[in-house]
């Protein structure tokens, strides 16, 4: 089984001005990425809008990435939904186009009792000899996973490797963390940056957070730092991605101001986006241009605010 430990930023995804997949872009930013450090890169997670896109769309854009990626690091698909059968489908198009490993979020908006989410994982686990990584964020989907249950399914099946816990509660992080005890291998994924050295001291191994896709040196940073034992620089580094969170509270939904964030630091230039999203007001776009200039990650005024 491949190796999925490390940093894999939860890429947002472009749109034109008319509202289409941008390629162009996310290539320019899969770049950006790479060169940055990252071990990996997941596709359509929450910051990726997969919520927003059809379903042939996401094959498309999935093939294009995976392509263009060209195996320089891991490619996590992205390939949660609310019906199954388009889930099964999208896992079946990932493994066929070469992806590393498949993402997947429980079934949203009826939440589902915990036998049925077990049933659901194990059908997706024996269809698929990708390695799959639970998503779990209760806040959007109404189910918080018990430690228990993912233990379960870690047991049960070998290619349900690890778990991204999108989850204030350090506690319950720590749980998921500790079913090493009984499976070594399993790997937490932190995904709120104020956790990251906890997480790291508790035995997590590994990022999927929204601020690595605009400041991923931070990331790769104390991911690196604790790796060589330097906890000096892992706590500098600490402080840094907890800063990043402010950027979660400039716009609703979250993500729309960590979009404005990759194009003034990485692109140079505003996308369009996909209704019901809307571009940010000037307003909110300043915002995080002064917060980029603040934390010294961006030097010059940029003319598209």
């Amino acid at each position: 089984m491949k190796d999925l430990r490390g940093v894999y930023p939860p890429a947002v995804t472009f749109f034109d001005a008319q509202g289409n997949p941008d390629l162009d872009a996310a290539k320019k930013h899969t770049d950006y990425l790479i060169d940055a450090g990252v071990d990996g890169i997941a596709y359509f997670g929450t910051s990726g809008e997969f919520f927003a896109l059809s379903l042939q769309e996401k094959k498309e854009y999935l093939e294009t990435m995976i392509r263009h990626v060209d195996g320089r690091v891991n490619v996590l698909a992205g390939v949660g939904d609310t019906i199954i059968v388009n889930t099964l489908d999208l896992l079946a198009f990932a493994e066929q186009a070469g992806a590393d490993g498949a993402l997947i979020v429980n079934p949203y908006y009826c939440v589902f009792e915990e036998p049925m989410v077990e049933a659901y994982y194990s059908k997706l686990a024996e269809s698929t000899k990708l390695p799959i990584v639970i998503y779990n964020f209760p806040g959007l989907t109404g189910f918080n996973f018990p430690p228990e249950l993912v233990e379960r399914l870690a047991l049960k099946h070998q290619n349900i490797v690890g778990i991204k816990e999108t989850i204030g509660d350090a506690a319950h992080v720590q749980k998921m963390i500790d079913i090493r005890k009984k499976r070594e291998d399993f790997i937490v994924y932190c995904a709120f940056e104020n956790q990251a050295i906890g997480a790291l001291l508790g035995g997590a191994r590994g990022f999927i957070n929204g601020s690595a896709n605009f400041a991923p040196e931070y990331v790769v940073g104390i991911w690196r730092a604790f790796q060589d034992g330097d906890l000096a620089a892992a706590a500098e580094y600490h402080k840094k991605l907890t800063a990043c969170m402010d950027f979660y509270t400039f716009a609703t939904p979250l993500y729309m101001s960590l979009k404005q964030a990759v194009y003034t630091r990485v692109l140079g230039r505003n996308c369009g986006e996909r209704l019901p999203a809307l571009p940010l007001p000037p307003e909110t776009r300043r915002i995080v241009y002064d917060t980029l200039k603040r934390m010294e990650l961006i030097d010059d005024e940029v003319p598209f605010l």
